[in-house]
């Protein structure tokens, strides 16, 4: 019989020990065949090594094979179950298959009955086997498939997050675009630096609201000096602004960049006892470089209970180079109207 497996252990339950010799037999050695000729017996020997394979005589401790296959269904789900039967009434089959009996045999039991049935339960087993393989492959696909899902959903996460940081990025430079546009318009007509530094005082005025602010403007000896102020007094405030063009101008000019401070220990660690007027305010001075060269220093402060904020910010900065070139032009454009407006150095040879 070519079909059963030698690993497998068959237990026959049955009073006679011809139907054990039987399938010792069909089995042509392949086997291990034990033989229970009662139930007590087969549970005993199911105890001690519970068998693949059990043919159960229904009518065995007087028709107790129903129950007995009933209970090893329930206690041993992996065992196959064969019923043999000495009584052919279907209500003994339809018994045998509800208890849970895998096939069914008739008495007197045939040689090709017997082969028949252990083929059917190899194949049984077989696909089983075959199941059970198909379903760990399916398992560890669907591992992967999670995995990858992860992997993806992460990738897909991090796109997001790039594309959301590409806008961002994107809408800020528009919006950068759209300041600089509009502060270029509005010193259009202006030619003249005094002119320049009003219309940006006003600018600043327009957008920001109340604040204060001032643009410096270096001298040849790189000492900053007030060029226009919004909501100073010159007299009133003169140490102030004096105290400004020493340490938060000095300190926008060294940086090449926007220098925001909002406390008052940064202030103390940067400019120490100069900068005592300067706390309890926010600031924000941005320099105006033109060709590596500050041309202005733009400030603005206010009080730390209404701090200086990220768009106000963005907006200063913005607007820096722009001072800074129409500074640059204005200064150019007055050399050539005046080439002349200066001392000669050589006249006293």
């Amino acid at each position: 019989m070519k079909s059963l497996v030698s690993a497998w252990d068959v237990l026959v339950v049955d009073a006679d020990p011809g139907v054990g010799e039987l399938v010792k037999e069909q089995s042509n050695g392949l086997a291990q065949v034990r033989v229970a000729t009662s139930v007590d017996q087969a549970q005993a020997e199911m105890k001690n090594k519970p068998a693949d394979v059990l043919l159960v005589n229904m009518q065995i401790n007087d028709n107790a094979g129903t129950e007995f296959i009933r209970a090893l269904r329930r206690k041993y789900p992996g065992t196959e179950l064969i019923a043999v039967s000495r009584v052919k009434r279907s209500d003994v089959c339809l018994d045998a298959w509800r208890a849970g009996a895998s096939d069914m045999l008739l008495a007197p039991i045939q040689p090709n009955d017997v082969q028949r049935s252990l083929n059917g339960v190899a194949e049984r087993r077989a696909q089983m086997e075959r199941l059970t393989k198909r379903n760990l492959r399916l398992r560890q696909v669907c591992k992967q498939l999670n995995k990858a899902r992860h992997e993806i959903g992460q990738q897909v996460d991090l796109l997001c997050n790039d594309l959301v940081r590409a806008y961002q990025e994107m809408a800020q430079q528009l919006n950068v675009t759209q300041i600089t546009a509009e502060y270029s318009q509005a010193l259009d007509e202006e030619i003249e630096v005094e002119g320049i530094l009003r219309k940006t005082m006003e600018w600043v005025l327009r957008k920001v609201g109340p604040i204060n602010a001032a643009v410096y403007l270096p001298d040849a000896e790189r000492h900053f000096a007030l060029g226009a102020y919004l909501n100073l007094d010159t007299e009133a405030d003169a140490l102030l602004i004096n105290d400004i063009g020493e340490t938060v101008v000095k300190q926008a000019e060294s940086a090449g960049q926007a220098v925001a401070i909002d406390d008052d220990r940064a202030i103390e660690h940067l400019f120490g006892s100069a900068g005592e007027r300067l706390k309890g305010r926010s600031w924000l001075s941005v320099a105006c470089n033109v060709r590596r060269e500050c041309l202005a220093v733009i400030v603005i402060f206010r009080s730390k209970v209404q701090p200086i904020d990220a768009s106000i910010r963005t907006m200063i900065d913005a607007i820096a180079p722009v001072l800074g070139e129409r500074i640059d032009q204005a200064l150019g454009l007055y050399h050539r109207l005046h080439p002349y407006d200066y001392e000669d150095e050589t006249s006293g040879d």
